[in-house]
């Protein structure tokens, strides 16, 4: 739960999930860097969510994100 408080912080609009150094990653548009860099492998996901990864997802709200991760991670 403390996770999800901080990222419910972090997210007000215009946040990419993606991946970064092999890793899934959340950056704020237009930021160079990830904000946050999650300690999962992307290779481990299946292929085509592998795919939307690497071309960037848009998170829209801090429910898009949960549900994102949950499913990713779960």
């Amino acid at each position: 739960m403390k996770k999800h408080r901080m990222l419910t912080a972090i997210l007000l609009l215009g946040f990419i999930l993606g991946v970064h150094e092999g890793k899934v990653a959340l950056w704020k548009e237009g930021i160079k860097n990830p904000i946050k860099v999650f300690p999962y492998q992307a290779s481990q996901l299946p292929e085509e969510d592998q795919k939307r990864l690497e071309q960037g997802v848009r998170v829209e709200s801090i429910s898009q994100l949960k549900k994102l991760i949950e499913d990713y991670f779960s």
